[in-house]
């Protein structure tokens, strides 16, 4: 398994450093930002001087703010799909290998109406960006979700082999479901993995072993995945990163 950082171009030498020595991919994080994403001059700076470090099979955290692939007004709708697609758009052109979105729809909506549209809209969505970008895969991510079934069900029904869930074992511990229901649910689905700490109530991107999450089960869990599966340490402080490594070394959870 390969694990994954979050680099900032202000520290840059020392993110391709600690690539280097971990063997560590990276995740981009600069393109979810809504003003990011409506300054073309800023995408191109950006794009550059990532490009100039000719990498690939990195990964990419796409657009998720406010976006409703379901949404009933079509020009949200719209305006999410533009959001998603610009986000593809960028990882191709950086040689990625996929593309995290987050599952974000209104949980406390139990409603079956609701939620048989958002997977049939999310599907309709996803199935069709994913042939429009060949080289990339997508990852759909559990955000404040309160239990994976909605999250399975629409991955068991995309069925696609370039299409798959990112469990982030962070947001599952900020539910009331346990983390070995998230993650027999997932388990078949799963291609990438978030991980950072928290004490269960905010979802504070904590370095690994500050927090309230028990790592020995996750790794557990890990273990049991095939080793294609992609895991990043989701945070984004140089210092708390090269910890959260050095923790996860230490206790043997990785080589």
């Amino acid at each position: 398994m390969r694990y994954f950082v979050v680099p900032n171009l202000k520290e840059k030498e020392k993110y391709i450093e600690l690539s280097k020595k971990y063997n560590l991919g990276f995740e981009y994080n600069e393109f979810f930002i809504p003003d990011t994403l409506d300054d073309e001059n800023k995408i191109s700076d950006i794009l550059s001087e990532y490009k100039k470090l000719n990498r690939t099979m990195d990964t990419l955290h796409g657009a998720f703010f406010d976006i409703v692939l379901d949404s009933m007004d079509q020009r949200i709708q719209n305006i999410s799909l533009d959001r998603v697609k610009k986000s593809l758009e960028i990882a191709d052109k950086l040689n990625c290998k996929g593309v995290i979105f987050h599952t974000n729809y209104i949980t406390w909506m139990k409603d079956q109406k609701y939620r048989r549209r958002w997977i049939e809209y999310n599907k309709r969505a996803y199935l069709s960006l994913i042939e429009e970008f060949p080289n990339l895969e997508i990852y759909i991510e559990n955000m404040f979700d309160l239990d994976p079934y909605l999250l399975r069900d629409l991955v068991k029904e995309i069925h696609h082999e370039r299409i798959g869930v990112c469990l982030d074992f962070a947001h599952a511990n900020l539910s009331n479901t346990s983390l070995d229901i998230w993650f027999c649910e997932l388990k078949p689905y799963i291609k990438h993995i978030h991980i950072n700490d928290n004490d269960g109530i905010m979802d504070s991107h904590d370095e690994i072993g500050k927090g309230s999450i028990d790592f020995k089960k996750v790794f557990e869990y890990i273990r049991k995945l095939e080793d294609k599966t992609t895991i990043l340490i989701e945070i984004s402080d140089y210092n708390k990163a090269l910890n959260s490594i050095k923790y996860l070394k230490e206790n043997g959870f990785i080589e």
